[in-house]
């Protein structure tokens, strides 16, 4: 870490007109139009194509993982597998610390879609375990991937949820181009060392 590092940890952000789930999306939505028209009826060309599937799941739960470097003139969102954010500090219009959702309705957002997900997993394996009855590796593994990859995505949405239930406050960050979520378990630390940096 540099002199002019004020802070450099692991840090939850939510990032406001992020495009990043586009850039995510486009080349799987690609991949998987190009697998389809050169070999989508066999079952490895499909089983290629749920791969990439799984694999834009797995970059978007990997975008959670972001650490935040608070330096002299801006502030670095590190993101893996993808470009940082960078902001100026002098495109900063306003730093507020602002309440996260009731506790309550905090969990509850959470308790509704792990009921759902263990639902779906439920009868998702239940047909899984009919269906492969017979069938080779290959047809084996294409009915699994095949009927948990709606289980996979909301395991991945749950995963977001609960990373920012303890959180209590959040530090709102407004730019001219967007808005930035800050979840810190020391929200008055955070805001501080920002607007302290700002006047340097």
């Amino acid at each position: 870490m540099n002199a002019e590092t004020d802070i450099k940890q692991k840090m939850h952000v939510d990032v406001f007109f992020d495009t990043t789930i586009l850039k995510v999306l486009i080349p799987v939505v690609l991949v998987i139009i190009i697998l389809y028209f050169l070999c989508g009826q066999t079952p490895e060309c499909k089983i290629l194509i749920y791969f990439s599937l799984y694999l834009s799941f797995i970059l978007l739960l990997l975008k959670d993982h972001t650490i935040v470097e608070i330096t002299t003139h801006m502030i670095v969102i590190h993101r893996p597998f993808f470009a940082p954010v960078v902001i100026d500090k002098k495109e900063i219009k306003d730093i507020q610390i602002k309440k996260n959702t009731n506790p309550i309705i905090r969990y509850f957002m959470f308790i509704f879609p792990l009921l759902l997900t263990v639902y779906v997993a439920y009868h998702r394996l239940q047909d899984v375990l009919y269906a492969i009855q017979g069938e080779t590796i290959t047809e084996g593994v294409l009915v699994i991937l095949y009927e948990f990859w709606l289980v996979f995505l909301l395991m991945v949405i749950l995963y977001g949820i609960w990373i920012k239930l303890p959180y209590s406050t959040l530090l709102r960050v407004d730019t001219d181009k967007s808005r930035f979520m800050f979840y810190s378990r020391d929200t008055e630390t955070l805001k501080k060392r920002i607007e302290a940096q700002e006047h340097l």
